[in-house]
């Protein structure tokens, strides 16, 4: 899960005194990759995680020390286990290299508007400078804000991975990370069995749709964590274009209802989503198509073959399927 989605919202217009935190290389092994994030608010208060526990006290107590008030790094070395190493009952057998930033109304406002390009189904990738503590962020149709000010020819030749790379073109080691928006996870059926999915769904980075004709179910009582219900019977939400599904949604049909859930899938199969659920049997998936062989990409019975049992499992095994899917590695090209 992205920390920089909880991190977005928690940054105000005009804000000062926080600190943000990132992991731009890990060295060996660790809890969290390069990526993980942490901010903390100028109450003090954190957002995010960079391990699994073991270096947000120290950082914190150097925060409040005034480390942060610059651009800087702090490596923490966990491949030791003497008693002054920060390996000591870890585990992790890794050097975790942390940059801090200070985040003041400038920074704040160019965060602000990464939040809305994500917001709007636009990816970003960020580059930071540690040497000279500037950073850019480019958006995929070539928008570019941040207070670094020097040659942009570079932003060709970036690597599709997240992580601290040495660039021959600028001779300058810089960290690069890509923010793409968060994945859509449409939800058709708003039974009992979908609450805890669609809750699972919203904690582990996903944007979550709920759709139902019923709407003593399709309610914010019971979906309190999705940001978006409709309500309305499938041939309403689709002919008005309520929801329109695209190539990178995740989409879980289980309405229960034999025909709800065949109106449903037959539109849903054309538009070719990334990950298209039914709940229940192959059996009765076959009988709402009518086929005796299933067309590629429909999973079904939806999830991973973990023997789940009840709301909670089943919503687990989906869920575990949609992340081993959505996380699958990336080909080695040029994203801009």
């Amino acid at each position: 899960m992205e920390d920089m989605y909880s991190i977005l919202d928690a940054i105000r217009p005009g804000m000062t005194g926080g600190v943000l935190a990132t992991v731009i290389r890990v060295d060996g092994s660790a809890y969290k990759k390069e990526g993980a994030a942490m901010f903390f608010k100028p109450d003090g208060t954190r957002i995010g995680l960079l391990s699994a526990g073991c270096l947000e006290e120290d950082l914190a107590a150097r925060i409040e020390n005034g480390f942060g008030r610059k651009p800087e790094t702090i490596v923490y070395d966990m491949r030791r286990d003497d008693d002054l190493s920060w390996g000591t009952g870890s585990g992790c057998n890794g050097a975790v290299h942390v940059y801090v930033e200070p985040v003041g109304r400038r920074y704040a406002a160019h965060l602000l508007r990464l939040k809305t390009f994500l917001q709007s189904g636009t990816a970003v990738t960020g580059i930071k400078f540690p040497d000279s503590g500037a950073y850019l962020f480019v958006t995929e149709d070539g928008h570019r804000f941040g207070s670094y000010q020097g040659e942009m020819g570079f932003v060709h030749y970036l690597p599709v991975k997240n992580g601290t790379f040495f660039l021959p073109v600028m001779q300058e080691e810089v960290y690069i990370h890509h923010y793409r928006p968060k994945p859509r996870f449409i939800l058709f059926g708003a039974g009992k069995d979908a609450a805890p999915l669609a809750a699972l769904a919203a904690k582990t980075g996903f944007s979550v749709i709920v759709s139902d004709w019923r709407p003593g179910l399709c309610s914010r009582q019971n979906f309190p964590d999705a940001e978006e219900l409709v309500v309305g019977f499938p041939s309403e939400v689709f002919a008005e274009s309520r929801i329109t599904i695209a190539p990178n949604d995740f989409v879980m049909i289980m309405t229960h209802h034999f025909s709800r859930d065949q109106e449903i899938l037959t539109h849903v199969m054309q538009t070719n989503p990334r990950y298209l659920g039914v709940l229940g049997s192959m059996k009765r998936t076959k009988r709402l198509l009518g086929m005796e062989k299933l067309p590629p990409g429909i999973r079904t019975p939806a999830g991973l073959a973990i023997a789940a049992e009840g709301p909670e499992e089943i919503a687990v095994s989906i869920i575990a399927e949609c992340i081993k899917l959505k996380n699958e590695p990336v080909s080695e090209e040029v994203l801009l």
